[in-house]
């Protein structure tokens, strides 16, 4: 079983590279260089650059590579949809299986300090006081400090303070702190879980290279091993000033840490953590609206709070170390809130279900109010009711496949995280039939099941809709049933928006505190659960290019449905939303979670402009004044999708190597202060019929040229008619959706099963 349940005993092997095992490409890159893309018009909107300072970069290089200078970004003017990028930028987007992974991203600090900083901008809450009661008093530990002699109350000084709080000699008083506590006075009857020192080893299992000062770990199979992402469950931070406390570098540093922690347990509402520069603490909480912090508070004057922290940390249950409640899982005291540091240490032994190792125990799973197709009639017994309220004449519960088919990492963002499942009552070898998509979607957003549902079944190039619904999780001081959102897992005071969307960002610097003093722009996030299928498999594995092409035109035809019967616009169709049927030829259509109704009449809560880079249409990259997105855009994304294909990927799933040097799709200078600018510019520029014959055909695979040249030809052609028309009316997207299809059609004709 490939998941992450047996992770943790295969971390010495390398991760396998995108595309499995490289190829070379069959031809030399002969091609001449084109020339530099044209400049923007002048009638483009004006750019604010970003920040022309940046951090020093502190990070470990790429396995032997230089250090990437820092990206930057820019910020529009306020009446468009921002431009920007978010520290999921840096790592491709691919489905986690065999043949399709990214490789980690090995990112620089200083790179995603910039990232970081334009993600979290305006999503920073600073001094929430109500944070501090999520930690219970300590007074029996108080009062053993001072019997040892540990704190002396007469001069309201921890003893063993160093007269010199370096970073090294504060974390050996924090740990020998801790080692008498838990010697003498730790509470009773509650698990407990190591603070653990990284040192100079970065942790494992990480997008890129980080290690910490201090974190709080599950119980670990090999204690000699580096410490894992996967095993970790509080960050924290030391520095020797505390004039360092409200630094921006102190807040991106943990955010660094906490964007890992998201990315190895997607199943996270939250990730917890603290700092300690000087003897001022603060604690924080990293959600996906952003970041909350507490007030500061220092750790001599206020030694109970201190040790309250400290030893809740090391003794957090998984829901309120920010695991999510919904997701259970079995062990031999009944059913818990799921948490991979404690239960996913090894890989499951045996194959019957009736030990925790095995079967149905061996994954977590969910309850689903919902019956599906694939098995008798379910008993109407309800999950816990700390799981579910609704009314329900029957419950399915479905095990959940740990290691997540696709997941985001970053911090505010969606989240979306998609597992395979099955019913939890199958045998142990039977398939993953179902997908489980949980995301964080905006407030003002429809769920993307919304959508989904309204195709129906028996609707070819559509995944099958079968349940969605928000997450309701028990919460507040009264432990009622409640909406699973960001106002439900924050201090009320932490809820509210403190200062205006920003027009610009000012520079970041080593002494910057700009997040701190900002204010937030708050935004709610609302956690939703949907329930779809079949499994797919990645587009890359489309086996031939009539497949290829069949494929497209399903998904095209799909959202051709879409939007003519039900007014839904797509906005996001990329290579990872194109999947291939999990037997037979074809493909559907899935991720609707940016989808609006074509006639919207609010905001959808964006907080940058839709879409994935590579994938944009030229007018949708840098718009025009009241730009309205259409589905000619989508038809443009189509076309690069199947160019994308063509050019970097063989048909047997490898990707080449060495790739094109000069492509459409070349990535983003680190300099470039606009890239969305740049990236129209050289569409613009390879669109034009000569520059594509000349510059574009020849950086397909050989293959792809000799089979797909003509079709990409007619679908340029296609794609650029109507750049001067300024009225799109029904009828037009009417025959540009046809002009399309009968373009695939042909070309599927003529590569005749190739």
């Amino acid at each position: 079983m490939s998941s992450l349940l047996g992770k943790r005993a295969r971390r010495n092997e390398p991760n396998p590279p995108a595309g499995r095992a490289s190829k070379r490409s069959q031809t030399s890159n002969t091609t001449m260089p084109p020339p530099p893309p044209p400049r923007t018009p002048s009638s483009a909107p004006a750019r604010v650059p970003f920040p022309q300072q940046a951090l020093a970069d502190r990070g470990p290089s790429r396995r032997g590579r230089p250090a990437r200078k820092p990206s930057r970004s820019s910020f529009p003017p306020s009446n468009e949809t921002p431009c920007k990028r978010n520290s999921e930028s840096v790592r491709e987007h691919a489905f986690n299986v065999e043949g399709a992974r990214a490789d980690p991203s090995l990112t620089g600090r200083s790179e995603m300090d910039l990232l970081l900083y334009d993600e979290l901008y305006a999503n920073v809450t600073c001094d929430v006081a109500d944070m501090w009661s999520a930690f219970p008093t300590a007074d029996p530990m108080m009062a053993y400090a001072i019997e040892r002699g540990l704190y002396d109350p007469r001069f309201a000084r921890w003893t063993a303070w160093p007269a010199n709080p370096t970073e090294d000699n504060v974390l050996r008083f924090f740990l020998d702190l801790l080692s008498s506590l838990r010697a003498h006075c730790w509470p009773a009857g509650c698990d407990t879980f190591d603070y653990v020192p990284s040192g100079c080893i970065a942790l494992e299992d990480g997008d890129c290279e980080r290690k910490t000062d201090v974190v709080v770990v599950g119980p670990r199979v090999d204690a000699d091993r580096a410490v894992s992402w996967l095993n970790v469950r509080v960050v924290g931070e030391l520095k020797s000033s505390a004039a360092k406390s409200n630094l921006d570098d102190t807040i991106l540093q943990v955010a660094n840490y906490a964007r890992e922690v998201f990315g190895a347990q997607p199943n996270r509402r939250w990730v917890p953590a603290f700092t300690l520069c000087g003897s001022d603490l603060r604690v924080w909480r990293f959600d996906r609206a952003g970041a909350c912090g507490s007030t500061l508070l220092d750790i001599h004057q206020h030694p109970e709070q201190f040790l309250a922290t400290i030893t809740a940390y090391a003794t957090m249950g998984a829901a309120d170390v920010g695991f999510d409640p919904s997701i259970l899982f079995r062990t031999d005291a009944g059913e818990v809130v799921f948490d991979p540091t404690v239960h996913l240490l090894a890989e499951p032994e045996g194959s019957g279900d009736g030990g925790q190792r095995g079967g149905a125990h061996a994954y977590p799973y969910i309850y689903v109010p919902v019956d599906t197709s694939d098995g008798a009639p379910s008993a109407a017994t309800p999950p816990p009711a700390a799981v579910w309220s609704a009314p329900c004449t029957s419950w399915t519960a479905l095990s959940l496949n740990p290691d997540p088919i696709s997941r985001r990492i970053a911090i505010a963002t969606r989240g979306s995280v998609c597992w395979e499942a099955r019913r939890r009552d199958a045998a142990p070898e039977s398939p993953w039939l179902y997908v489980v998509k949980d995301q964080w979607r905006s407030y003002e957003r429809d769920p993307e099941g919304v959508f989904l549902r309204l195709a129906g079944d028996g609707v070819p190039g559509v995944a099958r809709y079968i349940w969605h619904s928000d997450v309701c999780v028990r919460s507040g001081p009264d432990r009622q049933l409640r909406l699973d959102d960001i106002t439900g897992i924050r201090p009320a005071s932490a809820c509210a928006s403190t200062a205006a969307a920003p027009t610009e960002y000012p520079a970041l610097t080593k002494t910057s505190t700009n997040l701190f003093h900002t204010g937030a722009t708050f935004c709610n996030r609302v956690h939703t659960r949907l329930l779809s299928g079949p499994v797919g498999r990645p587009l890359l594995h489309f086996g031939t290019y009539t497949n290829l092409l069949v494929s497209i035109k399903q998904a095209i035809e799909a959202h051709r449905h879409m939007y003519t019967q039900h007014r839904v616009l797509h906005r996001d169709v990329s290579k990872n939303n194109i999947l291939l049927h999990p037997s037979g030829p074809g493909g559907f259509l899935i991720d609707f979670d940016l989808a609006i109704f074509a006639e919207r009449s609010r905001v959808t809560g964006a907080s940058h402009r839709t879409g994935t880079f590579d994938f944009m249409a030229r007018d949708v990259l840098l718009p025009l004044p009241n730009h309205q997105h259409t589905p000619l855009h989508d038809l443009e994304s189509f076309f690069y999708v199947l160019l994308w294909v063509c050019i970097y990927y063989s048909k047997e799933g490898e990707r080449r190597d060495p790739a094109p040097k000069h492509t459409i799709f070349a990535p983003q200078a680190p300099n470039d202060v606009t890239p969305w600018e740049t990236a129209k510019g050289k569409k613009a520029m390879y669109m034009d019929a000569r520059y594509f014959r000349s510059f574009v055909l020849p950086t397909l695979f050989p293959e792809a040229n000799e089979c797909l040249a003509q079709t990409l030809t007619a679908w340029r052609k296609a794609v650029v008619q109507d750049d001067d028309e300024e009225d799109i009316d029904e009828e037009i997207i009417a025959q540009r959706y046809q002009a399309v299809v009968d373009i695939l059609q042909a070309g599927i004709d003529q590569a005749a099963g190739r």
